[in-house]
């Protein structure tokens, strides 16, 4: 039987995000959401994704997806990620829509969307 070396493992984690995004037609949003997983170290440069919805503000929320800048070391051996996008486009007003998200039409409705940036929170659910 042979013996076959393993590399040392980077630990897979995620991070815990809370903003708020600009605001747009009047109002703004916040995002509280959890990275996906991914193996890492505060200095190989990994990133992680991110999805979701916004909260429920002015009758409806805005979808979201993206990556995170790469690991940003911190002194104590840690990092952060930088996080930064675009919601998707929701209508104004709220007629028209189901709660929250949008229902298409053939009549042209006035959308919005909203910028977002900010950093993580250090690693959380480290597997060790």
């Amino acid at each position: 039987m042979k013996c076959i070396f393993v590399p040392p493992y980077k630990a897979s984690h995620s991070h815990w995000c809370m903003l708020e995004t600009l605001e747009a037609e009047g109002h703004f949003h916040v995002i509280n959401k959890i990275t996906k997983p991914a193996n890492g170290d505060a200095y190989d440069g990994h990133f992680h994704y991110f999805s979701g919805v916004t909260t429920l503000d002015e009758g409806h929320y805005h979808r979201l997806y993206g990556k995170t800048g790469p690991a940003i070391p911190r002194a104590d051996g840690s990092h952060y990620h930088e996080v930064y996008g675009v919601t998707y486009r929701n209508y104004v007003s709220p007629e028209g829509r189901a709660r929250g998200g949008a229902v298409y039409s053939y009549t042209p409705q006035k959308t919005h969307k909203h910028a977002f940036g900010g950093n993580t929170s250090n690693p959380v659910g480290i597997d060790v």
